[in-house]
């Protein structure tokens, strides 16, 4: 009888070591599969964001060469305008864009006027917004974001 007694305890000991392993598997599994979807979400994000900065380096380039075409036609003025949604003359965004080879919405916030190129703009290209600004020795500064929508009110 003392037999059986420690036979059913030894027997339900290892039913339990299983259980945990088991349970200890999943954990990791499912864990694993968390910081996966995590990486490929930051991933997915630095990609996106890096292909919008490219084209916003494209878009300035783009700035400065219809800036330059504009004083050589002699035109007076240059292509910001101040007063304008996007700070642009009247078809100079879509020009841009064409020429640019890119497809989103510009903003330009102001303009170096000394060098005839953009002092500061911002790129919207669906979630991802990349921000231009130009310091006071001549180098950029360039920021790229990539936004959520938490709220929407209709």
């Amino acid at each position: 009888m003392a037999e059986k007694g420690k036979s059913n305890i030894q027997t339900a000991g290892a039913g339990e070591y299983r259980g945990r392993i088991i349970r200890n598997l999943f954990l990791i599994i499912v864990f694993t599969g968390f910081v996966l979807c995590i990486v490929f979400f930051w991933f997915h994000i630095n990609s996106g964001t890096r292909r919008a900065m490219r084209e916003a380096r494209d878009i300035r380039i783009a700035m400065k060469m219809k800036a330059i075409e504009q004083y050589g036609l002699g035109l007076n003025g240059s292509i910001y305008q101040a007063t304008a949604r996007n700070g642009m003359v009247d078809g100079m965004e879509e020009e841009i864009l064409s020429l640019a080879d890119a497809d989103g919405e510009i903003v330009l916030q102001s303009w170096d006027s000394d060098n005839n190129e953009p002092a500061a703009f911002t790129f919207q290209k669906d979630r991802y917004i990349i921000i231009f600004k130009q310091k006071e020795d001549g180098s950029a500064i360039w920021n790229g974001y990539y936004t959520l929508k938490l709220l929407s009110y209709e």
